[in-house]
């Protein structure tokens, strides 16, 4: 039987395309912001939802950072997508005519330096395909969108310049949220070892000397390695922090479900947040 996927925006946005990829044989459906599209799945209307993580360049999307910290679903997968920012205009448009482009904060902050280069303006709006859309239906010749090359097709745009972001290794990582924290969408390696696996765990500290210094110790004492760790302010508690960090190793066993007692002693709250089969790459093709 098909899942019913959740992703956030329209036809042709990067999620989108990941989500054909990583569900080609399911049902897709688009919500207009990452929290509908989570609590789809929270509210069963969804199976799983696809979601991105954070970009190699532009960084972090925090949104989804605090659904993650805030949230009961777990991540199942990572999935790494080489994103690839296409200017996209009118089909009376050259290059030469656009003084203002569109698209979403992270792609903008992707092609900046473009952006700059040709003295053009930067208007965010929800997402990439979103942006395409909306150049197609004003037809101005002025405005160009940021999005995927894909967009051109579904949106009867021409393609005015392909690769403006300024990093060709260009990466996002989308993340595959599920209620079933066993899920495992990734084809599992033919040798299963610990280093296979990375593990998400999430947290907040008391409000006392030596909190944070003494949570991360103890990841350590337990033999998990430290890989990433992130910090963002928790909503509605000003100059309150949570944290979320990577280790390398399946938590979900006795050692990492004993680190999770442990740190309740320093913490005011930890849980593990997914684990998954590392190192997952999307076709662009």
């Amino acid at each position: 039987m098909a899942h019913q996927i959740a992703y956030c925006g329209i036809e042709g946005a990067f999620a989108n395309l990941a989500a054909k990829r990583i569900f080609p044989n399911d049902i897709l459906t688009a919500f207009p912001s990452f929290d509908k599209a989570y609590e789809a799945v929270v509210q069963d209307k969804c199976d799983y939802a696809v979601l991105p993580l954070e970009n190699s360049f532009a960084g972090d999307v925090s949104q989804v950072f605090d659904l993650l910290f805030q949230g009961p679903l777990t991540v199942s997968s990572i999935y790494y997508f080489h994103i690839s920012q296409t200017l996209l205009g009118t089909q009376d448009a050259e290059l030469s005519d656009i003084k203002t482009v569109i698209s979403h904060q992270q792609a903008i902050d992707q092609c900046i330096q473009f952006i700059h280069d040709h003295k053009m303006n930067a208007i965010a709006v929800p997402n990439t395909a979103f942006a395409a859309q909306k150049v197609s239906k004003d037809n101005n010749k002025s405005f160009a969108a940021i999005a995927s090359e894909e967009s051109a097709g579904i949106y009867n745009l021409k393609i005015l310049q392909k690769n403006i972001n300024q990093d060709s290794r260009n990466t996002t990582r989308f993340a595959v949220f599920s209620k079933n924290e066993e899920a495992q969408i990734q084809i599992k390696p033919e040798a299963e070892q610990e280093k296979d696996y990375i593990s998400m765990l999430v947290f907040s500290v008391k409000n006392k000397p030596g909190s944070l210094a003494k949570a991360i110790r103890m990841i350590g004492k337990k033999g998990f390695n430290l890989i990433s760790l992130h910090s963002r302010p928790v909503k509605n508690l000003p100059w309150e922090y949570y944290f979320y960090a990577e280790v390398e190793g399946n938590m979900k066993n006795r050692k990492g479900l004993n680190l999770i007692k442990k740190m309740d002693k320093v913490c005011t709250q930890a849980r593990i947040a997914g684990h998954f089969y590392k190192n997952k790459s999307l076709s662009n093709e």
